[in-house]
């Protein structure tokens, strides 16, 4: 049976969370409670009725992620920390505890790892193979032993409750250009699947979904050809994921619905 993507597009405008590199809006999850946290020249706020814009973090950050890693039902806060002013790539992976204390976020940093020699750019997280082990995605910018070209390339990590440990580090999922990356159980197999941004040479863009098989990824389906897409999320509804893309000078975006189907 060969899936393919079912595009349901829901073409908007306006003022939206998605809009990449815009002051967003995030809910992150403590006992069970979900708190407000802001997103803005690189700083994570809180902002709730007892303060407004109050930071979250004093480090500058160039992406972050919300999730339970140790699945103590509170969510862990993963940053890059920004290099400097000017550069777009990141220096530390640094993970952070979270605890409520008299209705404050409490956070307390509990692993730091210098990642500034792969330059890092993008940090996600995810269930890649139900290991007990939360999976950690880390989009770099090198080159390899074996191929010298200095590109984005999808660097994989596992931890173990204390520490990282090396998953699968890949130089390329295709020879299209990695734009960005999101996860989500998107045809229901009980683990996360990868949804790939690429662009080729011509500018042109598509969605890539693929597997994770032990050794590596397989590809599962792909999708039609946009022009000016900037980025994609995961949004999670009534226990299904669906892809957002967000396009470049524009407020619009799509939602793309994952439905295996037959052919």
């Amino acid at each position: 049976m060969k899936k393919n993507l079912i595009v349901i597009s829901i073409f908007l405008a306006g003022c939206i969370v998605f809009l990449c590199n815009q002051p967003k809006n995030y809910d992150i999850k403590i006992d069970n409670n979900i708190y407000k946290i802001v997103f803005k020249n690189n700083t994570l706020y809180l902002n709730n009725h007892y303060f407004k814009y109050k930071k979250l973090l004093q480090e500058k950050i160039i992406d972050f992620k919300f999730y339970d890693i140790d699945e103590d039902k509170n969510d862990e806060i993963l940053v890059i920390t920004k290099q400097n002013k000017k550069s777009i790539y990141g220096e530390y992976l640094v993970i952070y505890d979270t605890n409520l204390i008299n209705q404050t976020i409490v956070v307390t940093e509990i692993y730091r790892q210098d990642f500034s020699n792969i330059t890092p750019w993008k940090v996600d997280a995810c269930n890649l193979d139900n290991d007990n082990d939360t999976d950690i995605f880390i989009g770099v910018n090198k080159d390899t032993v074996f191929y010298k070209d200095v590109r984005n390339r999808p660097f994989f990590y596992s931890w173990d409750g204390e520490k990282l440990y090396k998953k699968w580090q890949g130089s390329f999922f295709t020879d299209w250009d990695l734009v960005d990356i999101t996860f989500g159980d998107y045809f229901n197999y009980g683990h996360d699947l990868a949804a790939v941004l690429e662009k080729n040479r011509n500018s042109e863009y598509r969605i890539s979904l693929y597997n994770f098989t032990g050794f590596g990824f397989i590809n599962i389906t792909k999708s039609d050809i946009y022009k000016n897409v900037k980025c994609i999320n995961t949004i999670r509804k009534d226990n299904v994921y669906k892809i957002v893309l967000t396009f470049n000078n524009s407020n619009k975006y799509n939602i793309i619905e994952m439905v295996p189907t037959r052919r």
